[in-house]
């Protein structure tokens, strides 16, 4: 077994800030928030560690240079985080648990390593009944299903679903679905082909749902989504085509809901979603009137077109399904519109374009459609302004530009991109051609939407032409990627107010901490970082005071 134990504490009669300075704890470090994020005297000298903001914090050298660490894949079980990382220098992956055990004033973590030397990652990662389960190849079975109590003897096979050699599951299988104690997913025994199964994390509770098309044929179930007491999913039983069916997770209440496309043809339902708990929404083509919005109530009866939005057999090219409030958006194409934002709530009567916003053939192709409570916020190109944050209220009055934000339609400026919604705010990076790609935010107002703060001052960018996620963290707070000269590539923060928004500097000076993906666990915001020091590229943390 390997156990590390990694203690980082603050105090003492020195240390180093996020700005690459050293000085007694005790005084005050005044820094201009574009460069870098500070603490107040009394935030760090009382309290336990998560209680405050400190400076970023490392969890655990998880592989000790010149290896890095780059984060695949995490979940947390009770109160226990589960790490697998892909380790660069080695080409292979390794599974960790990680667990706070600071207990007091000082940031510690237990980490302990259960599973290294992988050829392929061991995903996904899904907390069941207080443990891990996820699919790994171990060089025996196959790809297969696993489990993991936390340690390294309790991580073992749950149950050889593919007897031998032969794999149960694809290479980073993705179609699994947690319902309250139980998980479905699909998965080929050698036996019925790729069919729907579940588990309750124990190998006698591990099945087969269904044979739905039976004998050596393959279903191939999914994507899944939950509609009430019922499960939604495509699959494809040899006779019907690729239609939708739904299961309460025994044999006999896992039925073919409709067939759509009629015969042997399959109508091949994509993009479920669920809407305001009382409708599911997908599209499908039933050969006759071509790709388009279909709903279901989980019957035959209740099945049923929405709209023919494209007259006739070629389809409206929907896509980017939303849902907000009791209201479906998306895009469609009716053939004389060109491809602009559509609303739905169900019948052919209340489904409709929002607004020509570009008119004529050409469309405004709407892009990045955000709920914003029962709101809409998306960009689109009106063919006057350039590609613009806008937003919509289903109405065609309550549809408008939310900001000109490059004036004009300008050559060359990087458009509005990475549209993240976080507790009632939009977030988003956008050029003003003035102050370069930013970080920006909207409350679905034109007057509350406004440049966050300019990171890197002037018309210097702080955000790549190819922009990182923005990251939701919690109370309003989001965490992104920027780049500053002086500080070269680090993490920052913000709740939309200039005044909020702070920059680390964990590696020195201009070099690069690249950090990676954000989440939350427990009282920390976990992501990787290199601070070019002796541990390099490895797992750091920020308490959640600091947002």
């Amino acid at each position: 077994m390997t156990r590390r134990r990694i203690a980082i504490w603050m105090s003492g009669a020195t240390a180093c800030l996020l700005f690459t300075a050293c000085g007694p704890m005790e005084e005050a470090l005044e820094v201009e928030a574009s460069t870098a994020a500070w603490l107040s005297p009394d935030a760090s000298r009382h309290g336990p560690s998560h209680a405050r903001c400190t400076e970023p914090v490392l969890v655990a050298d998880l592989s000790p240079s010149p290896n890095v660490t780059n984060l695949v894949g995490h979940a947390e079980v009770d109160g226990a985080l589960f790490v697998s990382i892909f380790v660069g220098v080695q080409s292979t992956y390794s599974l960790w648990r990680l667990e706070d055990v600071s207990g007091g004033r000082e940031p510690q973590w237990e980490s302990v390593l259960l599973l290294e030397n992988l050829v392929d990652q061991p995903s996904p990662l899904i907390g069941i009944g207080g443990r891990l389960l996820f699919t790994h190849d171990d060089g025996v079975h196959g790809r297969e299903l696993w489990t993991s109590d936390g340690t390294p003897e309790g991580t073992q096979l749950l149950v050889d679903i593919y007897e031998g050699s032969a794999s149960a599951f694809p290479s980073n299988p993705s179609d699994f679905l947690r319902i309250g104690g139980k998980v479905y997913f699909s998965a080929d025994d050698g036996v019925h082909g790729r069919e729907l199964w579940r588990t309750d994390g124990t190998p006698g509770g591990t099945r087969l749902v269904a044979d739905i098309a039976p004998g050596l044929a393959s279903s191939s179930p999914g994507p899944f989504v939950v509609d009430g007491s019922w499960i939604l999913f495509a699959a494809d039983d040899g006779i019907h085509g690729r239609e939708l069916w739904k299961t309460d997770g025994t044999r006999t209440g896992t039925r073919l809901v409709e067939d759509i496309a009629e015969g042997s043809a399959s109508s091949s339902p994509e993009r479920l979603i669920r809407v305001n708990n009382n409708q599911t929404f997908f599209t499908a083509d039933d050969g006759i009137h071509g790709r388009e919005l279909w709903k279901t109530d989980g019957t035959r009866s209740g099945t049923r077109i929405v709209e023919d939005i494209h007259k006739g057999s070629q389809g409206s090219d929907i896509q980017s399904l939303v849902a907000a409030g009791s209201r479906l958006y998306f895009t469609a194409n009716d053939g004389i519109h060109g491809t602009e934002p559509w609303v739905s709530q169900g019948s052919a009567k209340n489904t409709r374009m929002v607004e020509d916003i570009r008119q004529g053939a050409e469309g405004s192709a709407p892009r990045e459609l955000t709920a914003l409570g029962k709101k809409l916020i998306f960009t689109a190109d009106d063919g006057t302004h350039g590609r613009e944050p806008w937003r919509s209220d289903g109405t065609r009055g309550g549809t408008r530009l939310l900001k000109d934000i490059s004036p004009g339609a300008s050559p060359g400026y990087a458009p509005p991109a990475m549209l993240t919604e976080a507790d009632g705010q939009v977030f988003f990076y956008a050029d003003d051609t003035v102050t370069g790609y930013e970080p920006w935010v909207t409350d679905g107002t034109p007057s509350g939407t406004h440049l966050v703060k300019d990171i890197h001052p002037g018309p210097s960018n702080s955000i790549s032409g190819d922009p990182d996620p923005i990251y939701p963290v919690r109370d309003g707070f989001v965490a992104f990627r920027v780049f500053v000269s002086a500080l070269g590539v680090e993490l920052a923060w913000t709740d939309g107010t200039r005044s909020s928004t702070r920059v680390t500097d964990i590696a020195p000076g201009a070099l690069s901490s690249s950090p990676g993906e954000v989440f939350v666990a427990g009282r920390w915001a976990y992501f990787t970082a290199d601070d070019f020091g002796p541990t390099r590229s490895e797992l750091r943390a920020l308490p959640l005071a600091c947002f």
